[in-house]
């Protein structure tokens, strides 16, 4: 036997050699190419596609996302490639490329990895001129990988949407022209494939129309797509189920049943997958050989919720460190999201993949604390970012590594992330407008300096604006020094409007103090006045009430005086009445006793006379006596001086 033939043999032997991988359910992430012997489900599925690429030699197969597309190609193509094939005697030898970040390079690279050689720069740098050829790349490529006629070669361009996010900006200046000599070689290779090489593409359904950008790619589509159909329940079932007893395990009908009508809706297949993963895990936890699910094992939260749970967890776990090396915990792993995430014009959200060093860069974090954050969740059994770690054997990360969120469902499914009020989707997206804006504002404040912004908006925009940097703004059309002039000069204006505005308060200020204090000054002249007035007013009271005394008291006394005459008056007069009587007293016996015979009359007038004055001097008496008793004080005085 040939040295070559015993390779072949040797190839084909390992084509068919059966290792089961760590567990039995990859979680959110595709299959990969060694996990075929757990791959159920899509055997139907994968047939078709070979039958059309052997026969053709190019297949686009495109589907919703999460519906399966590269864990079909990736777990089922692949391996059937390489073990159906090898059965009659061909070698087969598949590779996988994306178009992230330069998507020629990345071909070289993998195609140079099938050899060995990954490290051979020269043999890179060969396959990368190849690809410069266009159309005619492929027969290069051929000319330069294929041994024989024997040999087969199958590149799968996994993602392939993302090319054309490459070629309308990520790619810089040069990247719409290394998109064109890409679709260049694959309507040729479509048109008249050379023998041994074989294309697949994967992409989502919604970006079949962006095909039509690029010369003969639609046509070329048209003709050889390949529309990935939904699972039935029953496969659905059996991919649930089969993978369990390999590992020991089994799922009872009862919840493959459940989870099979769940994978039914958007996102439903890695949405189970995931599910599955930390159910098996849970009760590996538990040290038992055996292990089975039931219907009770079900999240209580949903399988969205589990996802958002199992993130929110990972995201707990690197904030500690975070706040050691003195970084805010929030802000690491969100920015990190928002950088890896993005809105296009269709609303659709998006993949971002970033270096590693960039991501620092718009995070404003250190590159190691970046590197820590993105380690946790690309850890084997968690998956949410790429490069995975496998078995923990993944070296660590170069500056230069391209990080990528693991599925789309990440993004719909976490909380934090996909909120439609409040989520870092939603908030990145507004961001990028307020941004936008102000770049319309920096060409108005460019054509006229008394463009600004109003005061409010600087000291807002201001604050803003320390969370974000150039590498940040890049995302939205740069222009950094632009908007930091036009803030700087709103804040200035601002700030030279407030002390403006402060002088004429303090102004005011001091004129309310000297009108306040005028104020004080006449009300308290005011209360003075008026309390010398109430003391005048009552000393002329006192006067009045002492004068008044004073001549009641005059009165009183004239009164006295004047009863004290008239009673004087009185006592004499009854004194000259008393005497007169006793005079008449006297007259009478001694006439009688005359013997005249009859009794002399006194004389009238005399007697009248003295009766008159005794009433007189009566009436005298009372009115003395009532005027001492309660003496009224004369009503006029004499006038003050």
């Amino acid at each position: 036997m040939s040295a070559q033939t015993s390779v072949a043999a040797d190839e084909a032997d390992a084509a068919f050699q059966v290792v089961l991988p760590a567990r039995p359910y990859p979680g959110l992430r595709p299959y990969d190419e060694a996990e075929w012997p757990i791959f159920f489900g899509r055997e139907r599925m994968v047939d078709a596609v070979v039958a059309r690429l052997v026969a053709s030699h190019f297949v686009a197969v495109h589907g919703d996302s999460g519906s399966g597309k590269s864990s079909l190609i990736r777990a089922g193509v692949l391996p059937r490639l390489s073990q159906e094939q090898a059965r009659g005697g061909a070698r087969w030898r598949t590779c996988i490329a994306l178009p992230r970040g330069g998507p020629l390079l990345n071909i070289a690279n993998a195609l140079a990895r099938l050899d060995g050689r990954s490290d051979d720069t020269e043999h890179v740098l060969a396959l990368r001129r190849a690809l410069n050829l266009g159309r005619r790349a492929p027969a290069a490529l051929a000319g330069l990988m294929l041994r024989d006629a024997h040999d087969h070669l199958c590149l799968l361009i996994d993602q392939f949407e993302e090319l054309f996010e490459f070629a309308r900006g990520t790619g810089g200046a040069e990247g719409a022209g290394e998109a064109r000599l890409l679709t260049d070689a694959l309507v040729a290779l479509a048109e008249s494939p050379p023998r041994g090489l074989y294309l697949v593409l994967t992409m989502r359904s919604e970006f079949l129309g962006a095909c039509a950008r690029f010369t003969g790619l639609a046509e070329a589509v048209n003709a050889q797509q390949y529309l990935l159909p939904p699972m039935s329940a029953a496969d659905l079932v059996r991919a649930v189920r089969e993978p369990a007893p390999l590992f020991d395990g089994e799922v009872s009908p009862a919840l493959a049943e459940r989870l099979a009508a769940d994978a039914a809706a958007i996102d439903g297949l890695p949405l189970v997958q995931h599910a599955l993963m930390l159910l098996h895990r849970a009760k590996a936890a538990q040290g038992a050989v055996a292990w089975a699910l039931d219907a009770q094992d079900y999240p209580a939260q949903g399988l969205a919720g589990l996802l958002s749970d199992h993130a929110d967890a990972v995201a707990a776990s690197v904030s500690p460190a975070s706040a050691a090396a003195g970084v805010d915990p929030d802000r690491v792993v969100e920015d990190l999201l928002r950088a890896l995430t993005t809105t296009n014009a269709e609303g659709h959200a998006l993949r971002r993949p970033q270096p590693l060093g960039r991501l620092a860069l718009a995070t404003g974090a250190p590159a190691q604390r970046v590197r820590e954050v993105v380690d946790a969740f690309r850890a084997d059994g968690v998956s949410f970012m790429t490069p995975r770690c496998q078995d923990g054997a993944e070296p660590e990360l170069a500056d230069d590594a391209v990080v990528d969120i693991g599925h789309e469902s990440l993004i719909r499914c976490w909380r934090v992330l996909a909120d439609p009020a409040d989520g870092w989707l939603v908030r990145e997206f507004q961001n990028g407008l307020v941004w936008r804006s102000l770049l319309v504002q920096a060409d108005s404040f460019e054509r006229d300096a008394g463009n600004l912004l109003s005061p409010a908006t600087a000291g807002e925009r201001s604050r803003w604006m320390l969370r974000r940097n150039p590498d940040w703004a890049d995302r939205y059309g740069g222009g950094w020094p632009r908007v930091q002039a036009l803030v700087a000069a709103s804040v200035k204006h601002r700030d030279e409007l407030e002390r403006l505005r402060a002088s004429e308060m303090a102004a005011r200020a001091g004129e309310q103090r000297a009108r306040e204090r005028y104020l004080t000054a006449i009300g308290a002249l005011g209360g003075a006045v008026l309390l010398m007035a109430f003391a005048g007013w009552q000393w002329l009271q006192a006067n009045d009430a002492r004068d008044q005394a004073l001549a009641a008291s005059q009165f009183a006394e004239a009164q006295r005086q004047r009863a004290e005459v008239l009673l004087e008056s009185t006592r004499a007069s009854t004194d000259e009445l008393s005497r007169s009587l006793e005079a008449l007293r006297a007259q009478r016996p001694a006439e009688g006793s005359a013997g005249s015979g009859a009794t002399a009359p006194p004389p009238p007038q005399a007697v009248q006379e003295a009766y008159r004055k005794l009433n007189g001097v009566a009436n005298d008496l009372r009115r003395a006596q009532a005027q001492a008793e309660s003496p009224r004080p004369p009503t006029d005085y004499p006038a003050k001086k």
